[in-house]
């Protein structure tokens, strides 16, 4: 069977293709390619079908540098479009819209290169082809070139050979998705096990760390090198002498490098080296939020004065680059400019001579050549234009007090130069082309903007970062989550991109709970509770813990149930941080209880890989001081243990015991009930004692019979919700719910 002809959905050169009637700037940015796109929708995958022919789905986001690329190389070339939309339905996906099938489709492809190169690997532009029934992956990868270069095979190549296979190997190609969306949907499902989140767990996943540290550079791994401020968030919050350095000497190493720009004090995402030194230029609002979040905890921890000036720089450029006029954030910055990476911000000796000459600063050219270790060979040269010529990306060669000591001046009067010549070489930068702005108003990453500056400014007593925090929780409030708890993705120009995830709801209550902190109104403590109510509604499901988008027919082949974080925390780890700081901001226990279900059901792939999942750990590790003697994955002896058994072969009949330790007493008022819709108890509680506080109760062994009635067919096992509170003769533990089977 011969592909039919795609769908007009393009014109001549020069016309807009579908998605043209979008709101994302990054299908935007592809609205006048000649391939014939699609965005994701229904109408895709109803012409794919009828045509059948695989759906190409090619994912990324606005300020992605290597999307450009892929997009100047091979999406603005009229062959490779021809090819592309004769062969295949395309589709391009904003990931920042849609993080769910992102995440599922990044899971496909480092599962995918996996087996077919030995390694894991992913990124953007992320490419996979679906078979268009199933819409199951059965090839994934991520940039290609136009031509057979490093041992890649082009673009071209490949469709040509996807395309012949689909038409010759069409068996082999079905197995090959069944079995690749097996893979996923493992990877992305929770164990049903259970582990100890444990203090020794604790320990030996920062050892795991340290090891994975880099002693020289700072970080962890080699290159390319991002923040992953998670880890360092983690690795602070259990401190210790190795775990302080190695923190002290990561936040040096990325403060001193290229990867922050010093001139405006924002971070880019990574470094493409190990040492800092060259990022990759694009800034991203998540990690100015939790970086900013991690240099004002140290700050305030240490009194470093470097590391302070660290915080304010960064903050100064979320509130004076990143605010929007509306009090959001928006999403992010581009690399490039004209096509150029890092454009705007690398120099020559010369530029940074004739700049501060210009400005009346001859006299600290000097001093700028050397803090900006420029006195050797250039350190960046465009890779795709090596006929550029070669310049700098700026970075500090040392500490500020160790220029101020080689130079022999005060340091007070070292920082009052050097600020005086960066402010000069800004202002001379701000008159340069400038990169794109992505000003999508995303909810998590808002979030967590408003959570790092709130903090920040909590910390730092900057009374101006807390109220940006709040004219940003505003906003975003405002637009994004005006009623009942319930919040959307993002916004962009007053249009609504679709309901938020677990993610969006998790970070942005995490912002506001930190906005409550640092102002103390009690509107953003009421918010937060409301939003994770919300989620507990929207998101828990006690046989798949939390999941951030359950399997549908649209796309979505598995539940997504990732605990991991990435360069954005998990929305998992976020959301139990947040119920273990509203069961200490409110004393009520009904958060702790959460924060431990939801630990415990997730406390086998917590265990398993915990370096990938710190966010739960740290929480993990808070929740120990609410609920002492009680670890999530059962580790700690409780005073009392629950079991079911069943006393005859109908099941209908049930003897609950508990075993109470010498010491403690459960109170009389303890609860049973079914887990499960339609099964219905009658229990025959023992007569309670007076015990020596004086409280009625039950003491040592004690067991209740339990009648049960249940439809048929009958669910199995019989789950039991146990509501209990734990005594001494002298204090009361906090209450708890055990989830009980038999």
């Amino acid at each position: 069977m011969k592909p039919t002809s795609p769908s007009k959905a393009h014109g001549p050169k020069g016309e807009p293709n579908l998605l043209a009637g979008e709101t994302s700037p990054y299908l935007l940015q592809h609205a006048f390619n000649p391939v014939p796109w699609h965005p994701w929708s229904e109408a895709a995958i109803a012409e794919a079908r009828q045509r059948d022919v695989p759906l190409l789905v090619s994912t990324g986001y606005s300020t992605c540098y290597w999307c450009h690329v892929m997009e100047r190389e091979c999406f603005e070339d009229e062959e490779i479009a021809r090819l592309m939309g004769k062969h295949f339905v395309c589709v391009k996906v904003d990931r920042e819209q849609r993080p769910d099938l992102d995440a599922l489709w990044m899971t496909a492809c480092q599962v995918f290169t996996s087996i077919t190169e030995g390694h894991a690997s992913g990124g953007w532009p992320l490419h996979v082809f679906l078979e268009p029934k199933s819409l199951r992956p059965f090839f994934a990868g991520t940039y290609f070139p136009p031509r057979p270069m490093h041992g890649r095979s082009s673009f071209p190549e490949l469709l040509g050979k996807i395309s012949g296979a689909w038409f010759s190997m069409r068996s082999d190609i079905e197995a090959q998705a069944a079995e690749l969306s097996r893979l996923v949907e493992s990877q992305l499902k929770l164990r049903a096990q259970r582990r100890p989140l444990d203090d020794a767990l604790q320990a030996s996943t920062a050892q795991a760390l340290l090891s994975y540290h880099d002693s020289i550079n700072g970080g962890f791994g080699g290159a390319p090198k991002f923040p992953q401020p998670s880890l360092s968030l983690f690795l602070q919050t259990v401190g210790g002498d190795r775990a302080d350095a190695a923190l002290a000497r990561t936040l040096d190493g990325m403060a001193l490098g290229g990867v922050r720009d010093q001139l405006d004090g924002g971070f880019h995402r990574y470094a493409v080296d190990a040492t800092w030194t060259v990022p990759h230029f694009e800034k991203m609002l998540y990690d100015q939020g939790q970086l900013l979040q991690l240099y004002a905890r140290q700050a305030g921890r240490s009194g470093d004065p470097f590391l302070a000036q660290v915080t304010r720089e960064l903050a100064e450029f979320l509130i004076g680059v990143m605010q929007t006029k509306s009090g959001g954030f928006m999403a992010a910055i581009d690399a490039e400019v004209d096509g150029r990476e890092g454009l705007n911000y690398i120099w020559s000796r010369q530029e940074i001579q004739r700049t501060l000459e210009l400005a009346g600063l001859k006299s600290e050219v000097a001093l700028a050549v050397d803090a900006f270790a420029m006195e050797g060979s250039p350190n960046f040269r465009d890779p795709h234009h090596p006929e550029d010529e070669p310049k700098f990306v700026l970075q500090l060669r040392a500490r500020p007090e160790k220029l101020a000591k080689e130079l022999k001046v005060d340091l007070d009067q070292w920082s009052s130069r050097f600020d005086t010549l960066r402010k000069a070489l800004l202002a001379e930068r701000s008159r340069r082309p400038s990169p794109r702005q992505d000003a999508t108003l995303i909810a998590s990453w808002n979030g967590l903007a408003i959570e790092g500056l709130a903090e920040a400014g909590r910390l730092m007593k900057e009374p101006r970062w807390v109220e940006a925090a709040t004219r940003a929780a505003d906003d975003v409030m405002k637009q994004l989550a005006p009623t009942d708890g319930l919040v959307h993705r993002s916004v962009k120009d007053g249009k609504l991109s679709g309901p938020g995830y677990l993610e969006d709801y998790a970070c942005l209550a995490a912002g506001l709970l930190a906005l409550s902190q640092a102002t103390k109104n009690p509107r953003w403590l009421e918010r937060a509770s409301e939003i994770v109510d919300a989620a507990w509604t929207k998101f828990w499901n006690s046989e798949l813990g939390w999941v951030e988008a359950l399997a549908d027919e649209s796309g979505r082949i598995a539940s997504i149930s990732a605990i991991d974080d990435g360069a954005t925390p998990s929305g998992a780890g976020v959301i139990t941080q947040c119920l273990v700081a509203l069961a200490k901001l409110t004393g009520n226990t009904k958060w702790a209880e959460r924060a431990w279900t939801t630990l415990d059901r997730a406390s086998g792939d917590i265990a398993e890989k915990p370096t990938s999942a710190v966010r739960s750990l740290i929480a993990a590790g808070e929740l120990g001081a609410i609920l002492p003697g009680r670890v999530p994955g059962g580790s700690a002896k409780s005073p009392v243990n629950i079991s079911l058994v069943p006393l005859n072969h109908s099941f209908d009949q049930f003897a609950l015991r508990l075993d109470i330790d010498r010491g403690h007493h459960v109170l009389s008022d303890f609860d049973i009930s079914a887990r499960d819709q339609g099964v219905n108890l009658e229990c025959r509680y023992p007569t309670a004692i007076r015990c020596t506080d004086g409280s009625l109760g039950y003491e040592g062994q004690v067991e209740v019979a339990v009648v049960v009635t249940r439809p048929r067919p009958t669910p199995r096992p019989l789950r039991l919700s146990v509501r209990l509170q734990v005594c001494t003769d002298r204090e009361c533990l906090a209450s708890e719910e055990r989830l009980v089977e038999g």
